[in-house]
């Protein structure tokens, strides 16, 4: 009794496990690879649209700093003549200062032209660093125009 009993446990489980792995059908398998397809074209789109969008993104992020950079290459070749037409004792202290905030412009947009696309993350963490790097060449750009003023 116990052999018929056991025999019959396995019988009942084989035939368990044949039916549960046989109940996918092909009809069912090539919905399922339709859809695996669909999500693969979608997420493909989906790429292409973030690249699109990225450099989108750089090339106005890089028109808006190039105006930047003039404006700042403006100022300082203001101030240039300004420094040249006076007679003031720190003439020389002025023009080195002018002459480092005009490297520091030159090597801004060096870094802009020569920048290379890449993760979204690395970009993001390329504009944070360059806007700030912008704003303290703004701030001294400001600071030795207020100087140049007050002669």
């Amino acid at each position: 009794m116990k052999n018929y009993i056991y025999k019959l446990m396995v019988f009942t489980s084989i035939a368990a496990l044949l039916f549960v792995g046989c109940n996918n059908s092909p009809k069912d398998k090539e919905v399922d690879l339709e859809n695996a397809k669909e999500d693969v074209t979608d997420a493909e789109a989906a790429l292409q649209q973030s690249k699109l969008d990225s450099v989108a993104d750089y090339n106005s992020f890089k028109e808006s700093i190039a105006l930047k950079l003039d404006e700042n290459q403006r100022q300082i070749d203001e101030m240039k003549v300004t420094i040249n037409a006076s007679k003031d004792s720190n003439k020389a202290m002025y023009e080195k200062e002018l002459a480092k905030l005009e490297e520091k412009n030159a090597t801004l947009k060096a870094k802009i032209q020569n920048y290379e696309q890449g993760p979204a993350e690395e970009w993001e963490l390329f504009k944070q660093e360059f806007n700030n790097d912008m704003d303290d060449l703004g701030k001294s750009i400001s600071t030795m125009a207020q100087r140049n003023m007050k002669k």
